[in-house]
């Protein structure tokens, strides 16, 4: 008779652990991170794909919005800049974090339903398919970075403005706005599967909130012409606070708002864990659902 073999348990290893506990979920995020680089890859290649200009598409659309605002808020209402900063500059340095903002949060509370197809056919942490579109968010932002310099440096010759030292901070900071808007997306990541008006609603969330948070305007005068009773809308509000900090590193006489950067950090603070614990919830089901 032939002896059977015996299998040593101590040596078996668990190669995927779908739903796993909170360090074997870490781990295994690590473990895949080459695949989030891949999916930003991916989202940057299919954005741009078939295109003429490519990747001149994220230069155009903030530089366009940008002269829309700066004619709109600038020019037709004339509205002042902050401190010794022309309003185009001030106008870009808005841009960019309210851009990083919306497109993390938009993607990461439609991650569920847009990559379902890609969550239903293999195990990988789910959070990884937002991030990597997260990444791919934060290089358009660096190259409109790279915009907003050249921009300073035509309005140094032009008008003579010099940016403050600050503005080698810019970049890192970038994260802060990127952070806010891909945990709040995730928090409201399970409703969104559930119910869809909400799919619908947020575009026109961003579209409005983009006017309410100073983005085309001097963050300072907003709070002091908005009547008082509404005041701490603009005061408190986490976005508006993550946007004069970035305009506080750029433009060297600009107020820092501490009110509003402790309202940006408190809501990270909330977001991130409850953002989480929601969507790991909700990856659970999910695939009944979608």
């Amino acid at each position: 008779m032939r002896k059977k073999k015996k299998t040593n348990v101590s040596n078996l290893k668990t190669v995927i652990e779908a739903n796993g506990k909170n360090r074997q979920y870490w781990i295994d995020i690590w473990r895949y991170r080459g695949l989030a680089f891949n999916l930003a890859k991916r989202d940057i290649t299919v954005r741009y794909k078939q295109t003429v200009i490519g990747l001149g598409w994220s230069i155009i659309n903030p530089v366009l919005n940008m002269l829309i605002m700066t004619f709109i808020f600038g020019s037709v209402a004339n509205l002042s800049s902050d401190g010794s900063a022309p309003y185009s500059v001030m106008v870009y340095a808005g841009i960019i974090p309210w851009t990083l903002f919306a497109r993390n949060f938009t993607l990461s509370s439609a991650a569920f339903i847009k990559s379902a197809a890609l969550m239903k056919k293999v195990y990988f942490p789910r959070i990884i398919a937002p991030l990597g579109e997260s990444i791919a968010a934060l290089i358009d932002a660096m190259i409109s970075f790279m915009i907003l310099l050249l921009i300073i440096l035509i309005s140094h010759f032009t008008s003579g403005f010099v940016p403050s030292w600050r503005i080698v901070l810019a970049p890192l900071l970038f994260l802060l706005p990127a952070v806010l808007g891909f945990f709040t997306g995730l928090f409201l990541s399970p409703a969104n599967i559930r119910f869809r008006d909400l799919n619908q609603a947020i575009p026109f969330l961003i579209s409005l909130g983009q006017y309410v948070t100073p983005v085309g305007y001097s963050f300072a005068e907003a709070c002091q012409n908005v009547p008082e009773n509404f005041r701490f809308v603009y005061e408190f509000n986490p976005v508006a606070g993550v946007i004069n900090l970035i305009r506080w590193c750029i433009i060297p006489d600009n107020a820092f708002h501490w009110p509003s950067f402790i309202s940006a950090l408190v809501c990270i603070a909330i977001f991130v864990p409850v953002g989480i614990a929601l969507f790991r919830k909700g990856e659970r089901t999910f695939v009944d659902l979608v």
